[in-house]
């Protein structure tokens, strides 16, 4: 595993990795068929989650992107995309191991 892994509320888990520019969960216990969601769906569905204990780090790709879209978001948020914007927020709850605020309608 490269990026950095977490636990959802079920116990099982995942690996949050970059994919096209989006961190993605990737549900790594599980034999069956690959699982792949955005972090937002991961955290929608499955959350809150739980960062794995002290040792895990991004990988150089994971890291990159997240970091791109991060200066993005905050240098110009006006082009940022919605999206953008909740894989930003997604990945600051994970590191911060802050539930889920439900969206308004």
């Amino acid at each position: 595993m490269t990026g950095v892994t977490a636990t959802d509320r079920h116990g099982r888990t995942w690996e949050l990795i970059a994919m096209d520019s989006t961190i993605c969960g990737l549900l790594v216990a599980d034999a069956g068929t690959p699982t792949v969601m955005s972090a937002a769906d991961l955290i929608d569905t499955h959350g809150p989650v739980q960062l794995s204990p002290a040792g895990s780090r991004l990988s150089p790709g994971s890291c990159d992107a997240l970091v791109d879209v991060v200066d993005l978001v905050a240098s110009d948020p006006e082009t940022a995309t919605v999206e953008q914007i909740r894989e930003v927020a997604a990945a600051a709850r994970l590191l911060l191991g802050v539930k889920s605020v439900p969206r308004s309608a």
